[in-house]
């Protein structure tokens, strides 16, 4: 129940594009109430400025001005190009928190997912990089003893393994995970289509695409229905709307024509075969760290795999199932959050209440 007593943490996941945050109450152990938000503020259009301005507005909507008893940070921000270097990124972030949270001593969660206090994440500026993947992994180091977490968001997708009750990653930076296969840059709102395919079959013939920014990974995604017109929540390619027909219309703009010409079950085809190249390069990343992890004496219709992200399970899942993969969990649904893009600061929330000395009920899988 709900009471004085209930420890109440503000969990934010502070990217270039989105805010997420996640302020979750605690107590005896388990999550009493959880409230969420995700703040639209692409950085390098609005300026890092409007940073800390958003953040304290996103602290008083979710904590309706009741105390918080602790902050956690992970951050993706600093790869925005409005900083010159992911050290200036790293800093200008922590700085924004020091000043709205100094007083209760917030905590940035490093790339193997301990937390480590602001002065520490200073001095070790990569450790705490780009290292949102690691809060969620660490949790579900509490909940199973081995699986892969696929995790893909608006812009990339993550494939993260546990062993034996520890996160086994290869890489820690993001330079090393692209090479690893434990950072695919493909995600559901943000993909350039460019980035994904090179041709198309287009009215039978193998046709190349323009290498513009005439359309995203979300109109692909909304044209298929696998989102909807609430979740497309980024800016479009064109900067006109997110109806089916402007959809439609943009992703004709690839092969240089339109919708008038191409017609809509033809750009729905197109549309389908991007979406399977999507999942085709998370399964070349899943099979990447499947080879890696010492899990390939196992059975893959019994190896757990864990989605989560707006596109846990649309393109997550169906990579996982192309390759024999049977056995699945949503994080979200053993947090019983509902909303999957939050899960990361959630995830940062609920280790600084583990700091803090709760004791979380973890339901073993």
């Amino acid at each position: 129940m709900k009471g004085e007593h209930n420890l109440r943490i503000l969990g934010l996941d502070i990217g270039g594009a989105n805010i997420k945050a996640g302020l979750v109450e605690v107590s005896n152990g388990r999550i009493v109430e959880c409230r969420t938000t995700i703040t639209y503020l692409p950085l390098w259009r609005v300026g890092k400025k409007k940073l800390a301005k958003e953040l304290q507005e996103i602290s008083t909507f979710l904590s309706k001005t009741d105390k918080i008893d602790g902050v956690g940070i992970t951050m993706t921000a600093e790869l925005s190009d409005v900083f010159k270097s992911k050290k200036e990124g790293v800093e200008y972030v922590l700085r924004n928190v020091e000043s709205l949270w100094g007083d209760i001593k917030p905590l940035i969660v490093d790339y193997t997912g301990q937390l480590i206090k602001l002065e520490e994440a200073y001095s070790d500026y990569l450790n705490v990089s780009s290292a949102n993947w690691a809060a969620t992994a660490k949790v579900l180091t509490r909940i199973f003893k081995e699986c892969i977490l696929i995790d893909v968001g608006s812009t990339t997708t993550d494939i993260i393994p546990i062993v034996n009750h520890k996160v086994s990653v290869v890489g820690s930076t993001d330079l090393e995970r692209l090479a690893t296969g434990e950072l695919i840059y493909t995600g559901i709102l943000r993909s350039n289509i460019s980035s994904i395919v090179h041709s198309i079959p287009v009215k039978g013939k193998e046709t190349k695409i323009a290498s513009e920014i005439f359309a995203l990974s979300s109109d692909v995604h909304l044209i298929l229905g696998n989102i909807s017109q609430g979740e497309y929540s980024t800016d479009t390619a064109d900067g006109r709307g997110k109806s089916l027909n402007e959809c439609l219309s943009r992703l004709a703009r690839i092969v240089c024509s339109d919708s008038d010409i191409l017609g809509e079950t033809e750009i729905k085809k197109m549309a389908y075969d991007i979406y399977n190249e999507q999942i085709k390069k998370i399964g070349n990343g899943l099979k990447q760290v499947w080879s890696q992890s010492l899990f390939e004496k196992k059975l893959k219709s019994r190896f757990p795999i864990v989605t989560t992200g707006l596109g846990g399970k649309i393109l997550g899942k169906e990579a996982a199932l192309k390759l024999d993969f049977r056995k699945f969990s949503d994080i979200g649904e053993i947090l019983g959050i509902k909303n999957s893009q939050v899960i990361a600061a959630i995830s940062i929330a609920l280790l600084v209440a583990e700091s803090r000395g709760e004791k979380l009920v973890w339901s073993a899988c």
